[in-house]
């Protein structure tokens, strides 16, 4: 849902998802049986605290089971493996999301890899990324499957255009050029490194960041008629959180604008549900 505020138009993602609720709602009292979700929390890091009770909010709204797994700081790999495989096995279980980032003495990819790809909600298993890659059905990586309904439903088209994706993270950054380039756009990926990032975006049609480096993207960065989506979140000791865009200087430049908070983030989550219908049908 468009709201138009200064010269950009906002791409509200918390409208969006409101406006979309009702169709997945729809399909999931289609199922012939309740989806469940197990989400997996190592730790009690205060930010992935709150992104679990967003997720768990949202299953509730939409009669979705779902079940928090806390698991301690200090639990080994072998023991966070061994929960991961009892869900695999699990029939009543259909979907498994590990919330990230895992404290540093736990391999990432390894434990993401354990996650059947048939569980997996995030799509970040090698088998949905590959399939992604190849444009095969899979799961798509929720954040990339978010940003694509966000600019679909506001009638943004990514085919034939030109999109730069600043951050090359595998997580993240690489998840949503994929998603670009399987719908027909001509991708440019940088980082904050990159050498004349600021030509690298100027040239684009849309710009996609996601670094977590707060203000990269500034108004020296856009030119008019763009679509900027930011990506990145940073929490700020003085306004809250913030996202990789210097908002308030390039939202009176561009065209269009996701905010932060309150942009990609309540799609990603809203993408997550949508996989785990998708895998429970």
């Amino acid at each position: 849902m468009l709201t138009r505020i200064m010269s950009a138009t906002i791409l509200d993602g918390r409208a969006t998802r409101a406006a979309l609720l009702p169709s997945l709602k729809e399909r999931v009292r289609a199922l012939k049986h309740v989806p469940m979700l197990v989400i997996i929390q190592v730790g009690n890091r205060p930010d992935s605290t709150a992104f679990i009770r967003a997720k768990r909010r949202l299953a509730q709204e939409l009669g979705i089971n779902e079940k928090h797994i806390e698991l301690p700081v200090q639990v080994s790999q072998q023991e966070i493996q061994k929960t991961i495989e009892a869900l695999n096995n699990d029939p009543m279980v259909h979907g498994i999301i590990v919330q990230l980032p895992l404290p540093a003495h736990l391999d990432s990819d390894v434990i993401i890899e354990a996650v059947s790809p048939t569980k997996d909600v995030d799509g970040l298993t090698t088998f949905n990324m590959n399939a992604l890659a190849q444009n095969k059905l899979g799961v798509m990586p929720a954040t990339a499957r978010g940003i694509r309904e966000l600019l679909a439903f506001n009638k943004i088209t990514i085919r034939n255009k030109t999109v730069a994706v600043i951050g090359r993270s595998k997580m993240v950054g690489t998840p949503i050029a994929m998603m670009c380039k399987a719908e027909g756009a001509n991708v440019v990926v940088g980082h904050r490194e990159t050498v004349d990032l600021i030509g690298v975006t100027q040239k684009a049609d849309i710009i996609i960041v996601a670094t977590g480096h707060r203000g990269l993207i500034t108004s020296a960065h856009v030119r008019p008629g763009q679509v900027v989506i930011d990506v990145g979140i940073t929490r700020s000791a003085d306004i809250g959180l913030v996202g990789d865009v210097d908002f308030d200087a390039v939202k009176e430049i561009v065209a269009a604008i996701t905010p932060v908070p309150g942009g990609v983030g309540p799609m990603t989550v809203f993408a997550l549900f949508e996989n785990l219908v998708d895998l429970s049908v």
